[in-house]
C-alpha cells in the first residue's frame, strides 16, 4: 500500500511540475529596472522623467478611453531623449542572440526609438532601434547588444553598462500631447546570475514536493 502511495505521489508531483512550469510567467526583478534619471528632453505635459523609472506601469487596456497619465511614462517628442542610469545593477551581453535590455514602450501605435548604452555616461555605443512590432503586447521590445561589440570599440561579453539613452528617431507621429515615442520603463535582462530576471514562484510545485515528502515518510514507516 505504501509503495503504491509513493508511486502515485510521484506521478502527481511530475504532473504538478509540468502544469506549473507552463503557467509560471517570467517576471523582471525590481533591481532590473533603471532607477535614476541622468538627463532628458521631453514633450510637455508628459515630461516627468522620473515616471520612466522603476517597474513598468502601462498596460494595453489604457489605450483609448482609459488613457495613461504623466505618472505612467514620458513622451519623448520629435527627436527628444531620455538618459537613465542603473545604480543597483548593470547590464551586459548574453553572448548570443537573446535580448539583453528591454524597453517598455507605450501606446496603441508602436513607435521606434534609437538606443545607446554606456559604461561611464560619457562614451556611448549605438545598439540600434527599439521598434515594437505589435501593440497587442504590453511587454515592449528587447534589444540584443551583442552584434555591436567589435575589436575597435573594446566592448565584449564581460563589459557591464550602467547607462542607457533613448532618442526619438523623428520618424514617429507628432500630433498632440503624447508626440513621439512614449516610454514606460527600461529593464536590464542580462546577466541572469545578477538576479535581473526571476521565475515566479510556483505554488503547485511546493505542494507537490510536500506530497512527495509525505509519501516517502509513509513508505519508510
Amino acid at each position: 500500500m505504501a509503495a503504491r502511495l509513493s508511486i502515485c505521489s510521484l506521478c502527481l508531483l511530475f504532473g504538478v511540475i509540468a502544469s506549473a512550469s507552463q503557467a509560471s510567467p517570467i517576471i523582471f526583478h525590481e533591481r532590473a529596472f533603471a532607477d535614476t534619471v541622468i538627463d532628458s528632453s521631453l514633450h510637455a505635459p508628459y515630461d516627468v522623467p522620473a515616471s520612466a523609472l522603476g517597474v513598468n506601469d502601462w498596460t494595453s487596456d489604457m489605450i483609448g478611453v482609459n488613457q495613461w497619465g504623466s505618472d505612467i511614462g514620458v513622451a519623448l517628442g520629435n527627436q527628444g531623449w531620455l538618459t537613465l542610469g542603473f545604480t543597483d545593477n548593470a547590464f551586459g551581453s548574453s553572448g548570443n542572440s537573446d535580448s539583453d535590455v528591454w524597453i517598455f514602450e507605450i501606446g496603441g501605435v508602436p513607435e521606434e526609438v534609437s538606443v545607446d548604452i554606456s559604461v561611464d555616461g560619457s562614451t556611448w555605443l549605438s545598439v540600434g532601434l527599439a521598434d515594437r512590432q505589435s501593440a497587442d503586447f504590453d511587454y515592449g521590445v528587447g534589444i540584443d547588444i551583442d552584434p555591436y561589440f567589435t575589436t575597435s570599440n573594446g566592448f565584449d561579453t564581460s563589459t557591464r553598462f550602467s547607462f542607457l539613452r533613448l532618442t526619438d528617431t523623428g520618424n514617429n507621429t507628432y500630433g498632440g500631447a503624447k508626440a513621439g515615442a512614449d516610454i514606460d520603463a527600461v529593464a536590464a535582462i542580462y546577466p541572469l546570475e545578477e538576479n535581473t530576471v526571476v521565475p515566479e514562484p510556483a505554488t503547485g510545485l511546493l505542494v507537490g514536493l510536500g506530497l512527495l515528502g509525505f509519501a516517502m515518510r509513509t513508505r519508510a514507516h
